[in-house]
């Protein structure tokens, strides 16, 4: 086959639902084969021109959705500018519901506008599967909302304005009964107190810094109730957290935090194989009895600013335990506190050094001597340790070699056969 026209019109149709719509209709210009393929593409996917308010983008779209002839509108992805009218925009979300559309985006560039109305008529869409949206407002939710076939929800920026915003969190995510992925931004002026997520059917939540830079904490809490899941990834200082119940199939967790329930926070996360950990209150929140469920470690990234003094406490009870990265830059974590002075060595080995660490990656690594004391420590203990990369930024070359000649003079007597990389 020696020409793309000798395609099938169904698979041509396939390669321009790959590309973004313009280009798609474009194609009309190339002949008369291709004059009418694009109205069979079951997508439209179309980028606003965010701060002119003659940009043709409601003309193009008003178009598109009239001339298609596709079955039905599978996917619709509109990132929207300041100027689109509510108007255009609901009228586009029902059209895109009558089309029975599976895959649906909504993206507003507001600012600094307040955020665009959301369109109560996607709330009533029984086959949307993927529903994403963004810096828009939502004052209501119809008492029919049911979406039943949503698997995937992501609020980025969604403000809930309503004097009961608690509940219209509760009732969007009740009406989703086999969810599987959420994702969430809080917006930083909406009136939600405390944003319950309770979703039984939830495999994968992903909680994310707040935007706009601000560093001041409020009360404003998250509540987890979601015993499916499988992956969980916080990060969000500003809020307090709580788990409700143990996550029996939780395989990967990634906790940056400010506050939380320390008492039920780690030993929810028991069955995790996979854990990173920021958490500022790391004081109070690790202790012998919090920690000692974490048996199934294979991996574990330790914030050393934060949380640092609790590294053999953790490799205590981590016995199979692979992989440990230490995490030192700051930039990474609000925490004022600093890394402990004394390196206090452990009475025992912990099981994990003797039968089953095999890489070690420190990040931000600054030459103390505490953290010497823990390197050299390592290498010493773990049987079956293969590699130990260390990574420190440092421009002056006399610095970077008397790092190197300081710590590998400290391995002399040391009987471990890894790999000692040095990054800088």
């Amino acid at each position: 086959m020696s020409s793309i026209c000798e395609l099938s019109d169904d698979l041509l149709v396939k390669i321009l639902s790959l590309v973004k719509t313009k280009d798609a209709v474009a194609t009309s210009l190339l002949s008369k084969r291709w004059l009418s393929l694009w109205k069979l593409v079951p997508r439209l996917d179309y980028v606003t021109t965010p701060w002119h308010s003659s940009d043709p983008s409601s003309d193009f779209i008003n178009n598109f959705l009239l001339l298609s002839e596709a079955p039905v509108l599978e996917t619709m992805h509109l990132r929207l500018g300041y100027f689109c009218k509510r108007e255009e925009h609901e009228r586009w979300v029902e059209i895109a519901v009558a089309r029975h559309v599976r895959v649906l985006e909504l993206i507003h560039s507001t600012y600094p506008s307040t955020p665009m109305p959301c369109p109560s008529s996607l709330f009533t869409c029984r086959g949307l599967v993927v529903l994403s949206l963004q810096e828009v407002m939502i004052w209501e939710i119809p008492s029919t909302i049911f979406l039943q076939s949503l698997k995937t929800l992501s609020l980025l920026c969604v403000r809930f304005c309503s004097r009961r915003d608690d509940e219209l969190v509760h009732t969007l995510l009740s009406a989703c009964p086999v969810l599987e992925t959420l994702v969430v931004r809080r917006w930083l002026e909406d009136c939600v107190t405390t944003f319950n997520i309770a979703v039984p059917s939830l495999q994968s939540l992903y909680i994310m810094h707040r935007p706009g830079g601000h560093v001041q904490t409020d009360d404003r809490e998250c509540v987890i109730n979601a015993p499916s899941l499988k992956a969980l990834k916080v990060s969000d200082e500003l809020s307090w957290f709580r788990l409700l119940v143990e996550m029996p199939k939780l395989v990967k967790a990634e906790i940056k935090i400010r506050q939380d329930d320390s008492k039920k926070l780690l030993r929810c996360l028991a069955s995790a194989k996979h854990l990173s950990l920021c958490v500022t209150s790391a004081k109070q929140l690790l202790t012998e009895k919090s920690v000692e469920n974490l048996c199934q470690l294979e991996y574990l990234e330790l914030c050393t600013i934060c949380s640092s003094d609790w590294l053999c406490l953790l490799l205590k009870h981590s016995p199979k335990l692979r992989v440990l990265r230490l995490n030192n830059q700051r930039n990474c974590c609000g925490s004022s506190r600093k890394i402990r002075v004394k390196w206090e060595e452990p009475c025992c080995v912990p099981e994990c050094l003797v039968t089953s660490l095999e890489t070690v990656e420190w990040i931000g690594y600054e030459g103390t001597e505490t953290e010497k004391e823990v390197a050299i420590y390592i290498l010493e203990k773990a049987n079956h340790l293969k590699k130990m990369t260390i990574s420190r930024h440092i421009t002056n070359l006399r610095e970077k070699y008397r790092t190197l000649i300081d710590l590998v003079s400290r391995l002399s007597c040391c009987a471990s056969k890894c790999r000692l990389e040095f990054f800088y």
